[in-house]
Order: structure tokens, then sequence, then C-alpha cells
């Protein structure tokens, strides 16, 4: 008795996933944004991120702890963008995964890393925004307090806590909704209407919180402050009294600050710019009383502003080298140094010892 009701209850379940796998197809806008949007997202946002992991892997920036946490940032952003490929085989060349794969688990798999990429891509920002407050705050003690591994360890703790947030994504709870359809593809399981409700109105904000609003805020505070402190700073006379070599070494240190400084700025304006849209949108659908018979249109504007998000992860490399000229320079140097120019090796030597206060040449 037990057996039959077992097989029905599957039976019911199986024809009602394949009906809404049928009934529901994805609007032609949605595919054309997976089609078309998203492979200038991957040209630009693969080539740029080598290209920043190859920048900022040179010894003159991996001492820097920004440095380090811009490398950081740059396999975030890749580990995004290749979940991105995955949704665009599937949604824009429309080559089905259902019925081929483990659906459930690819799932899993596949918000899970996308998830925690983007909790981390934005916490980053965070703690670099933190790390050049603390520089401009107390910039006697930031050699000792901003050190490459001390910032690598708190990526690590953000990392763990990302990880156990997103824990739940990994369990039976969480698995195909409707596949193949773009927006709600995979989400809760429907065998826990618990988890189901939760994931719907509670997770949803939560996750909007987490990536987007609460580090806008925090960087946001950080800037103001190091902006303030900055005017402040120009406001003050100061006289040197050092000698040329100590004042060039000074001036040295003030300008890879600055340009440090001026990625970080870069970086979260395209962050603020990409992300907040699709923030608000999620909230204001999610909320619509009618949105059981608008939700195609809901589908084409989620999935919109979803690849306007995209070039966040992008973009990052190509508004570095438009903004800051050290990130030109040392790019410049690399790509020679990959090359086998023996000068830019030398440079390279060169650059990183002035940094560090070891010589006072720099070509």
């Amino acid at each position: 008795m037990s057996n039959t009701t077992t097989l029905r209850s599957n039976t019911t379940v199986a024809f009602s996933l394949d009906y809404y796998y049928a009934l529901y197809v994805n609007p032609p806008v949605v595919i054309g944004i997976f089609r078309f949007g998203y492979p200038i997202t991957f040209f630009f946002g693969f080539i740029g991120s080598i290209a920043s992991l190859l920048t900022f892997s040179r010894l003159s920036l991996r001492k820097i702890s920004t440095g380090c946490l811009f490398m950081v940032l740059s396999i975030s952003d890749t580990i995004y963008l290749c979940m991105c490929v995955i949704d665009f085989v599937e949604f824009g060349l429309e080559i089905p995964f259902y019925h081929h794969i483990q659906y459930d688990s690819f799932c899993r798999f596949r918000s899970f890393a996308m998830y925690v990429s983007q909790v981390l891509s934005a916490w980053t920002l965070v703690i670099i925004s933190f790390d050049r407050w603390i520089r401009t705050r107390f910039p006697y003690k930031s050699g000792s307090i901003c050190t490459p591994k001390k910032a690598m360890l708190l990526v690590f703790i953000i990392l763990l806590l990302d990880i156990g947030i997103h824990s739940h994504v990994l369990t039976p709870l969480y698995g195909m909704l409707i596949p193949g359809f773009a927006m709600i593809a995979c989400g809760p399981t429907i065998y826990s209407g618990t988890y189901f409700i939760f994931y719907f109105l509670t997770w949803s904000i939560i996750q909007i919180l987490i990536i987007s609003l609460i580090p806008v805020v925090l960087m946001l505070i950080f800037l103001t402050d190091i902006y303030i402190n900055i005017q402040a700073r120009k406001r003050a006379v100061i006289q040197p009294t050092n000698g040329s070599h100590d004042h060039h070494r000074s001036q040295h240190q003030k300008n890879l600050q600055r340009q440090m400084f001026i990625l970080m700025l870069t970086s979260i304006g395209i962050f603020l710019t990409t992300t907040l849209p699709v923030a608000t949108y999620k909230i204001t659908s999610a909320r619509q009383s009618n949105i059981s018979t608008s939700i195609m249109q809901v589908a084409g504007v989620w999935i919109g502003l979803g690849w306007f998000q995209s070039l966040n992860y992008a973009l990052n490399f190509y508004s570095h080298c438009l903004t800051s000229t050290l990130f030109r320079k040392e790019f410049i140097l690399q790509m020679k140094y990959l090359a086998g120019d023996k000068r830019a090796r030398a440079n390279k030597m060169e650059v990183t010892a002035t940094a560090f206060g070891t010589q006072t040449q720099v070509r």
C-alpha cells in the first residue's frame, strides 16, 4: 500500500515538473540577453580577469595589502563569470540540461558557487575600503596593521562565513524548481513548504542585504571619511623637514597610496552602479500583488538587470587602466616581463625596492 502511494506521489511530481517545464518558456528578450549580452561580458570579463591577475601578481603589488585584495577580487569575479557561462549555455544557446544530468545537484553547485562568489566580491571591496580607511586615518600605524598576511586572514574569515551562510543551498532542501526557465530554474524543492516560504520571503531579503545594501553602506561610510580626511590634510600646511632622499621616498609612497585609492574608488563606483538597480527591483518585484500574471515581464526585467550586474565582474580591469597610471604602468611592465624583456625585469625590481624604501630611483 505504501509503495503504491509513493509511486503515485512520484508520478505526480514528475508529471508536474514536466508540465511546468513545457509550460514556462523563456521569453525572446531573455534568450536575446543571454545569447548576445553575455558573450560581450565573457569577452571583456575573462580577458580583464586574466590581465588583472597577472598585474596584481607583480611583486610591487603583492607586497601591498590592497594589491593582494584586488587579486582575490579578480579570482572571485572569474568564478562568477564561469557560472554565468553555464547559464549562457542553458538559457542562451538553449541546450537543455534537464533530463540529461542530475539537475538537483547541478542546481546546488551552480547556485552555491554563484552566491558565494557574489558575496566574496562584495565584501572584498568592503575590506579594500577598510584597508584604505586605516591607511588614511592611521598612517603611522598602517604599516603594521595593513599587511598582506592580515588582509588574507580577513578574507579567509569572510569566506568561511560566506560558505556557512550559503550551506543550506547544498542540502536536499534546494534543487530544481522549474528547470529550463531562466529566473527560477533552481530554487527550494517542493517537498518542504517551510523552506519554500523562507527562501522566497526571507532569504531573498538576506541575499540583497549581504550582497548589495550592507556592503554599499559600509563602503560609502569609509569613502566619505577618507575624502574628508584627505581634504583636511590638503588644507594643512606641512613644512618638509626631511632630506631629499626621505622626501622623495615619502612622495613616492603618497603617490602609490593615492593610485591604490583610485583603484578602490573606481571598483566601488562600478559595484554601486551595477548592483543597486537589480537589488531594488528584486525587492519590489517579489512583492507585486499581480506577479503571477506578469511573470514573463518580471523575468525579462530581472534577467536584463542581472546581465547589467554581471558587468561589475567584467569591467574592473578596464576602469583601472583608464583611471590609474600606476595600474597601467604595472600592467605594461608585466606584459614586457612575461615576453622576456630584461629591462622590464629590472624595472620590476626597482619599482618594488622604491615602494618599500630601499632605493630612491624610479625609471
